[in-house]
């Protein structure tokens, strides 16, 4: 997916901390990004997950398994990332939070959310929803200091 250039851009050769507005477009513009959770080994793990991001909230589907056992209640990362080979710019958005299970949410907010439009792309059955509340959205990107237009 190529990234459109926003009338704030990176300059060349340098990481820039990417705006919160442009963090948060940038959730709200993709689909598929990578949950970093901790296994009961206290090992880092990361799984690609198809995602909905609205109201601070990064809201996924899964099944049974790794996930589901990991994240509810746990403190979690989520990361986008993207590269435009036109404009040379690459970037990464990285949400942490705390995840809960809404499967079963009797609240309004989280009730909703499980009507997002999730479409997980990985086979079987993903039954069960986990929000992850934002704590902290940050972003960095950067242009190429040598980058030159494609024809």
């Amino acid at each position: 997916m190529k990234t459109a250039v926003s009338h704030l851009s990176p300059a060349p050769g340098q990481f820039e901390a990417m705006p919160d507005a442009e963090c948060v477009r940038r959730l709200r513009s993709h689909h598929i990004g990578r949950i970093g959770l901790v296994d009961r080994e206290v090992r880092p793990i990361i799984f690609p997950i198809n995602y909905f991001f609205d109201e601070g909230v990064v809201a996924f589907r899964t099944g049974p398994g790794s996930k589901l056992d990991l994240a509810p209640g746990a403190h979690v990362c989520f990361e986008i990332d993207g590269w435009d080979p036109d404009t040379g710019i690459g970037w990464s958005v990285l949400v942490k939070g705390i995840a809960h299970d809404i499967t079963h949410s009797r609240g309004a907010p989280t009730g909703r959310m499980r009507f997002w439009p999730v479409l997980p792309l990985a086979p079987g059955s993903r039954e069960h929803w986990i929000g992850v509340w934002a704590d902290e959205i940050t972003g960095r990107w950067f242009r190429t200091a040598a980058h030159r237009p494609t024809p």
